[in-house]
């Protein structure tokens, strides 16, 4: 079985820079890596597709060509609480403190009114632990910390957290056989 996942296509906050919102909507330059996506998910026979609650991964399903999909917050993007909507720097700017705090303890420090990190890993694993018993070949149209989450679902080592970057429409990979979970691809295009 895989667990394919998809990062949700180039939104509006990616180009504006902010933090986004339940209802950010795609932009309709990223429409073309799309379409590249759409192409390599040809290879894969998809029994089931789980979207976030998320407007973008909703909207990302349906320009891929998936409009019967389970939706599952579970697989939404880290809630980064107050910090919604606003801009990267004007936080920066504004929040030196949470930053520097965020500097010594990145996987416990929650978003002010939202998760932390160590928050979006354990409920991503909840739902791939879940998922991976099935058998099933699933596509997860999901966000780029929540993917990047379920990549230490697989390796435990946060070690490395920071070395990895998963571009919008981009395709991650799990094959699980025999109770052994195998990292197949990151970051196709």
């Amino acid at each position: 079985m895989r667990i394919i996942l998809v990062r949700h296509g180039l939104s509006e906050a990616n180009i504006s820079k902010f933090y986004s919102l339940e209802d950010t909507i795609l932009h309709e330059s990223g429409f073309s890596v799309l379409n590249n996506t759409r192409r390599n998910l040809e290879k894969y026979d998809i029994d089931e597709v789980y979207v976030s609650e998320l407007k973008r991964s909703q909207q990302t399903a349906e320009r891929l060509g998936y409009t019967d999909y389970i939706i599952d917050s579970r697989i939404n993007e880290l809630d980064f609480g107050e910090f919604k909507g606003k801009f990267f720097d004007d936080i920066r700017a504004s929040e030196i403190e949470f930053i520097e705090k965020q500097k010594k303890d990145l996987f416990n420090l929650r978003y002010p009114g939202g998760e932390s990190i160590n928050d979006v890993i354990k409920r991503t694993s909840e739902f791939f632990e879940e998922k991976s018993r099935n058998n099933k070949n699933i596509l997860c149209i999901s966000h780029g910390m929540a993917i990047k989450s379920s990549l230490f679902w697989l390796l435990k080592d946060k070690e490395n957290w920071e070395r990895f970057w998963l571009e919008n429409g981009s395709i991650t990979v799990f094959r699980i056989e025999e109770d052994r979970k195998i990292i197949e691809s990151v970051n196709l295009l």
